[in-house]
């Protein structure tokens, strides 16, 4: 499978979309009694990754221009661009992830992950590159991080990053279509990374399980596009873009390894993956559906949701909640939530006051929308 890939018959459906949420009208999580509003918030070029600062502003990713954008705490879209980075955007290459460092409100940095422009010489890289944001402007950007792609292949690049509750950036990154690399703890791709962040830039977290030279916190995954830490119990939920079969929504524990690489078997593993390490996924989808943004709700403004998994699917614009039992470690309900005919493709994230913000491709090349709460 491969995710983002459009061919011009995707890019003609794309253009032909229609925004089906109407204004005013309401809807119910079925599980829940929850109501709640379905609400434009802007028109976008290619929104994927999304991320609040603790005033309440919303800065999100373009794909296709490298470009990272701002929407107000009160909902207006800055005209500007906050910063544009030279960016490599073909297939699933692109502007893909942003987080908000730790200490925002000391530093004002912003952290982003992006494929980097090839030269005549060189290939494209992975990147993580961090920059200092003041009043809607980004300046100083400063590569922290950087993988040279192995080959031309577009695909397999989905990633984004997070930090966690004590300060520690998490990476994820796809193989670059080398199957191998995912079961290559020598090689960054196929991967989820754990660094600290020093003045001299990102090192391998201090506890990470294979050395304290490397930087990979978990293996065996094929194309990890985005994960979410739970603020509870600093566990990770990440979703994984399987092959033909075995689209995912992984509990990412230290040291684990996720079954993807060479010789792959349908609910099953790689070629030569030990059953010591290997940790199977939480939830499983077949036929795929390419599973992209995910995060945990933990926001007082629905206690109904707390602690569910909310995450969004690219080939069928799906948005579905996950309940999890008491040990948070397998699914104990899936419910699927009505968007009233518009489609959770991206990213999803939650706002200060609790609403859920998701981006979508297709009139005019993207949109985010809000889901809002009702109060009863």
């Amino acid at each position: 499978m491969r995710l983002l890939h459009l061919s011009l018959l995707n890019v003609l459906l794309l253009m032909t979309f229609t925004l089906s949420a109407q204004d005013g009208e309401t809807f119910t999580d079925a599980e829940t009694g929850v109501t709640y509003t379905v609400e434009l918030v802007t028109m976008a070029n290619y929104p994927v990754a999304l991320a609040f600062t603790p005033d309440g502003r919303l800065f999100y990713t373009e794909k296709t221009t490298g470009n990272v954008r701002m929407i107000s705490a009160d909902g207006e879209l800055q005209t500007d661009p906050v910063i544009s980075l030279p960016t490599s955007a073909v297939t699933e290459r692109g502007m893909l992830g942003i987080a908000i460092d730790s200490n925002y409100a000391e530093n004002g940095f912003i952290w982003v992950a992006h494929i980097s422009e090839p030269t005549a010489r060189d290939l494209p890289e992975n990147r993580i590159v961090r920059f200092y944001e003041q009043d809607g402007v980004g300046s100083d950007p400063e590569i922290m991080f950087a993988a040279p792609l192995e080959n031309n292949a577009l695909i397999h690049h989905g990633g984004n990053l997070h930090f966690d509750a004590d300060g520690y950036l998490f990476y994820s990154i796809g193989d670059n279509e080398l199957p191998a690399n995912s079961q290559d703890l020598t090689t960054p791709q196929g991967a989820m990374h754990r660094f600290e962040v020093t003045d001299n830039g990102l090192i391998p977290a201090a506890g990470n399980p294979f050395g304290d030279d490397n930087s990979i916190f978990a293996y065996g995954l094929r194309n990890s596009f985005d994960f979410d830490i739970d603020a509870e119990t600093g566990r990770i939920y990440a979703t994984e873009n399987g092959q033909h079969c075995d689209d995912e929504i992984n509990l990412i524990l230290r040291g684990f390894n996720y079954g993807a690489g060479e010789g792959y078997v349908c609910g099953g593993t790689a070629e030569g993956v030990s059953l010591g390490r290997y940790l199977p996924a939480i939830l499983s989808f077949t036929p795929t559906e390419a599973p992209t943004g995910i995060i945990v709700y933990d926001n007082p403004a629905v206690p109904e949701w707390q602690g569910d998994l909310f995450f969004c699917a690219w080939n069928n614009g799906l948005l579905r909640r996950v309940v999890l039992n008491e040990a948070r470690n397998q699914v104990e309900n899936v419910v699927e939530i009505d968007l009233g005919g518009v489609q959770c493709k991206i990213d999803i994230e939650i706002a200060p006051d609790g609403s859920l913000y998701f981006t979508t491709v297709g009139e005019n090349t993207g949109a985010i929308y809000r889901i809002v709460p009702i109060e009863s």
